[in-house]
């Protein structure tokens, strides 16, 4: 080789080296730029989620766990550089910050849930591999499961998940069932659906197959599942409702159809057969037959009860008992118990009580134990709750064995502790449990077996990861062993106006609906406002009154029946209240409960008194005290009116205007006292003031709110 040719060979060897060199150097730099941004959007992500879960104190077994998991555990994934189905785990982990964050933001998840989604992620990440997914995802809530679905969005893992998801929905909201059961991803779930469907959404089953929809019509035809084919069989029309309940006696030969269409036009003779068939199915000891259209049936027996009985009861209000209850004297203590557990919100309040008075009298002639061993308990935790809000599960305990009770309620303890529920749900439950505990406390034997049950599930392994469960178990001891105090409640004795007050003014926004009742509703709550007091400006679709003294409020009102509609006519009056720069701090729902929602849905955080006078308010209010724990809110039991309605409104409205906090004992003593005669004082004891809620108080503590 000659000193030109290995001059040449250098020179071609070292820009060789010198292109490794650069591509080298580029791919480390493409690296780094990349590692940074994700490392950055990592670290924003975890930042921004830190920063809310540490917004409140929620003790020591709270934050231990979050600082242990978004230190030491994220921290050790990253280094252990983990890849999920070829995304690394930096952007998973920033994905389920973004996804708990969302969660947050739109109230859906508490912040003590969090650790439990955490848990479930790090299930997911070790077990994916080695089990199918629903074993880690079965006690997974919708909610936690929707977390961990966009977590693992777009890789395999997240597919599975996405599809265990879907189904939790389906099975929860079975009206999405029609449109998804024929996707690919739950071709191998079909039959399992089409149960759900029939069993919760009967009604939804049979007016598909009466649209002769094919995929529902061929999966129904194949099907040999025994709630299927009964509910399939009932013949759609006036009488569904009604044979609904008998589906599968009518498929066993016990009855015909035609023979229940015939019973149904005689109410007491229904209601009897009614009553019996579904003791029937309860008690089965085959769990297809025991779990028959439960939901659907529990709604049906609201209605009946309701069209049967309590209709006719409440219309003879003014008669003599005698007269008023006579409807009932042929009824059997299966019957007078069922009318209890479905005419919750729409009972006055001395029909609710004569029903269970007469129910606990004649019951006791059998034996009170005896009766509910007979019906296995049916609906018993709906049982107490409707007599939980008369303060009657204590006369219920002196009458029945504690240990029966107990067992009963310890059962119901465990079932709160059920990781599928959602917040929402666990909260309401957690409400009516706290208040049954209160009233039952000072019963020893009572309490004890309860103490003991609560410390063993305390002590379960995994109990430190699901803190809001924890912390509500530590609470309904605490009630037992009367270490807390639930009377007294300063943010809710007393109403005080300057917590009304934003910039010297005080806004109050009330929504009417349009139905038949608004009108005359609304016209009602015109005339209340004295023109003495008040100045009234007309705007269209709403009404805005001005206080001539005292306080500066505005109180306004949206007009029913308004050619946009309600909700147009609201929304404006929302919109012109916050164009003026005003902050509404008082809401009044005037309309029927099934408005509540849209109700709630335009309530803000500033809010400091809600009224919520609709027939059986009272199970709605934990959505608006998640808003702001310090609001005073005014709700029903069962029947609001607005001869209730109209004068208490008045009232604290006078009160505010003339710079008067309102003290809630002292204003119902004034109204209890005022109330004389029998229908007006039966309609305002079921309203409960703000300070009367032990559910509600107990809710705060547990999440120190």
């Amino acid at each position: 080789m000659t000193q030109a040719d290995s001059f040449r060979s250098f020179l071609f060897i070292t820009k060789q080296r010198i292109f490794h060199v650069l591509i080298f150097i580029l791919l480390v730099l493409f690296s780094n730029s990349s590692f940074s941004q994700d490392n950055t959007f990592y670290t924003e992500s975890k930042k921004a989620l830190l920063k809310t879960l540490y917004s409140t104190d929620l003790g020591k077994t709270y934050t231990a766990n979050i600082d242990h998991f978004y230190s030491i555990t994220c921290d050790s994934l990253i280094g252990k550089n983990i890849v999920v189905d070829g995304r690394p785990i930096q952007v998973i982990l920033t994905r389920l910050f973004d996804a708990c964050q969302a969660k947050l933001n739109s109230k859906a998840i508490t912040l003590l849930r969090i650790p439990s989604v955490n848990f479930y992620f790090l299930q997911t990440l070790k077990n994916y591999k080695n089990e199918p997914i629903i074993e880690t995802f079965k006690d997974v809530g919708i909610t936690q499961g929707a977390i961990l679905e966009s977590t693992f969005d777009g890789i395999p893992l997240g597919d599975t998940i996405s599809v265990f998801v879907g189904i939790r929905e389906m099975r929860i909201t079975p009206y999405f069932i029609p449109a998804r059961i024929s996707k690919p991803q739950y071709l191998p779930y079909q039959d399992t659906l089409l149960y759900y469907l029939a069993n919760s959404a009967p009604e939804l089953l049979t007016k598909k197959l009466e649209e002769k929809d094919p995929v529902i019509s061929n999966l129904v035809s194949k099907s040999n599942n025994l709630t299927v084919k009964a509910v399939s069989s009932i013949k759609p029309g006036i009488y569904f409702d009604k044979t609904m309940p008998f589906g599968l006696a009518i498929q066993e030969n016990k009855v015909t159809a035609d023979a229940i269409e015939k019973l149904s036009l005689t109410p007491n003779e229904y209601y009897r057969a009614f009553v019996t068939e579904v003791l029937r199915l309860h008690t089965s000891p085959e769990q297809q037959i025991k779990s028959y259209l439960k939901q659907p049936i529990f709604e049906e027996n609201k209605k009946l009860a309701n069209q049967y009985y309590i209709s006719v009861i409440n219309s003879l209000h003014e008669s003599p008992d005698k007269i008023r209850f006579q409807i009932l004297n042929t009824l059997s203590t299966r019957e007078l118990y069922f009318i209890i557990l479905g005419g919750s919100g729409e009972i006055y309040t001395s029909s609710f009580l004569y029903v269970y008075k007469k129910f606990i009298a004649d019951s006791e002639k059998e034996g009170l134990n005896q009766f509910f061993e007979s019906i296995g308990y049916y609906q018993f935790d709906q049982f107490l709750s409707n007599i939980s809000g008369y303060g009657l599960v204590d006369n219920l305990v002196g009458k029945i064995s504690q240990v029966s009770f107990t067992r009963i309620i310890t059962k119901y303890i465990i079932k709160l502790s059920s990781k599928q529920q959602t917040d929402r749900e666990i909260l309401l439950n957690a409400m009516t449990m706290a208040e049954i505990l209160y009233s039952i406390k000072h019963h020893d034997t009572i309490k004890n077996i309860l103490i003991a049950k609560i410390d063993s599930l305390q002590s379960l392994p995994d109990m430190q990861n699901f803190v809001l469960i924890k912390k509500i178990n530590k609470g309904f001891k605490g009630i037992l062993e009367g270490k807390m105090d639930y009377n007294a409640e300063d943010s809710y004795e007393v109403l005080q106006v300057k917590k009304l007050k934003k910039d010297n003014n005080i806004v109050q926004a009330w929504f009417f609906y349009d139905d038949d009742d608004a009108a005359s509703s609304f016209s009602n709550s015109l005339a209340s406002f004295d023109v003495k007091m008040w100045d009234r400006t007309d705007m269209g679709n709403f009404i805005v009154f001005n206080s001539r003294s005292g306080n500066n409020m505005r109180v306004y009102m949206n007009k029913p029946n308004t050619k946009p509609g309600c909700d147009t006519a609201q929304d404006e009056m929302l919109r012109h209240i916050a164009k003026e720069g005003f902050e509404v701090t008082s809401f009044i729902h005037r309309g029927h409960s099934y408005y509540l929602f849209q109700s709630i849905r335009k309530i803000s955080a500033s809010s400091q008194f809600v009224f919520m006078g609709s027939c059986g308010g009272y199970n709605e209010v934990v959505s608006v005290f998640q808003l702001n724990p310090d609001m005073n809110i005014i709700s029903t039991r069962n029947i609001g009116s607005k001869q209730i309605n109209d004068p208490l409104l008045y009232r604290i409205n006078t009160d505010i205007v003339n710079n008067k906090d309102i003290n809630w004992n002292i204003l119902w003593k004034d109204f209890n006292a005022r109330f004389q005669d029998k229908h007006t004082k039966d309609l305002f004891s079921s309203y409960i003031p703000p300070n009367k809620y032990i559910g509600m108080k107990f809710i705060r503590k547990v999440l120190n709110l």
